[in-house]
């Protein structure tokens, strides 16, 4: 559909300067007059036909500020219209404006906010549509609002948890091996080769360590460039094919302290969409329906699929819940229990928490455990290092005398 960028002036006389698809100039044109508008001058521009080709990603605060400020505007009884010409205003990124003006225009052709939003699914997810929807059907728009605002600061709570428990480590590691190869390369060798130039037949043992580290490193090196290429094409290949992505997301989950982080940020993931799904009045097997298209971990993805296909044939939410990978052995008895007592969202809710503070202390354990662990390594490496450069130093010294 053709992007236009337009002037048009209103009724009192107010020249405003706006950005939408049509698919042609006389429905822009059919547009404007309905609204009471004056075409004035407009162009042809780059604008995506999509939701899936959107602006790019919003990000999660400032998604989470819109519902926010939103259902805050339509309690106070401003027209949704008029509350979304307001957002679009008062907005500083020039993208996210772009969209609140497409969404108004979609709702001006007839349109419910759900179904406008649902043109955006890369900007606002599936489930903020749906509890838009629910909003739209029983009255308490301002309601699920809040709760899409609610939902959205707590995933970006868990991603950024998840994001920062992994980044420290492997910003350690990385800088770690860089020095550690920087030294075997280019610093050692040197080193080393004028020791054996100086006659040194007999070199202590820490010399003669340090001298097959440099050798067997000079050998094997690009390897380590070959491996970090192989997991970057590896994870390039994932983005594009399912069956990678699942072995890809198997593999890290069953890593030793990543798959712990990965393993309780995807049950909070779990746990936050069905308590939210759920105490809005949404059924289970629609709430399934709805993880299984938003949850991105394969593994978890199939796991779902398959929980949604035993209830569909009968089985029990509890039992479902207990052959889902990833799971501890706990929470299908509290499943169970809220299954009995008809207080399953409550359960959901407080799994969902559970998980949460789950990522929160791997945050901190990883703080306080890999630190010193990482200062030992260091320190062992580099202790060798200057002991076999310094032992043949002294002994030479002490021939001299």
């Amino acid at each position: 559909m053709p992007c236009f960028e337009y002037q048009a002036m209103d009724a009192t006389g107010r020249v405003v300067k706006e950005k939408g698809s049509f698919e042609s100039l006389s429905v822009l044109y059919t547009h404007l007059k309905e609204k009471g508008y004056t075409l004035i001058d407009y162009r042809r521009c780059l604008f995506p036909k999509t939701g899936r080709m959107s602006f790019g990603k919003i990000p999660r605060p400032m998604l989470s500020e819109f519902f926010r400020n939103l259902s805050l505007l339509v309690k106070g009884g401003v027209p949704l219209l008029d509350a979304l010409r307001d957002m679009a205003e008062s907005s500083s990124d020039r993208r996210f404006k772009q969209i609140i003006g497409e969404i108004c225009r979609r709702i001006e052709d007839g349109e419910l906010l759900s179904q406008a939003m649902a043109a955006y699914p890369n900007i606002f997810g599936r489930v903020p549509t749906v509890l838009v929807s629910i909003g739209e059907e029983t009255g308490r728009l301002d309601t699920t609002l809040i709760d899409a605002a609610k939902h959205i600061e707590r995933i970006h709570e868990i991603i950024s948890n998840t994001k920062r428990a992994m980044t420290y480590p492997l910003f350690v590691v990385v800088a770690m091996t860089g020095a550690l190869c920087f030294w075997l390369l280019y610093v050692l060798p040197k080193i080393l080769v004028l020791f054996k130039e100086m006659g040194m037949d007999t070199l202590p043992l820490p010399t003669r360590i340090l001298i097959i580290m440099v050798d067997i490193f000079h050998v094997w090196w690009p390897v380590l460039p070959g491996s970090v290429l192989g997991f970057l094409l590896f994870r390039f290949l994932a983005g594009k094919n399912s069956r990678v992505k699942y072995l890809y997301d198997s593999l890290l989950t069953r890593m030793p302290l990543v798959g712990a982080i990965i393993r309780a940020s995807q049950m909070a993931f779990l746990f936050e969409y069905l308590a939210l799904l759920v105490q809005a009045g949404i059924d289970i097997l629609k709430s399934l329906t709805l993880m299984e298209e938003s949850i991105s971990h394969q593994v978890l993805k199939q796991g779902v699929a398959e929980m949604r296909a035993e209830i569909t044939n009968g089985t029990s939410l509890t039992e479902a819940f207990r052959r889902l990978p990833m799971l501890d052995p706990f929470v299908t008895r509290l499943i169970s229990v809220g299954e009995l007592t008809g207080e399953l969202p409550e359960q959901m809710k407080t799994l969902a928490d559970f998980y949460r503070q789950e990522v929160n202390k791997l945050v901190d354990a990883i703080g306080k455990s890999l630190e010193p662990i990482m200062i030992v390594v260091a320190g062992l490496l580099f202790a060798l290092i200057a002991v076999g450069l310094l032992g043949p130093i002294y002994d030479l010294m002490g021939g001299l005398n």
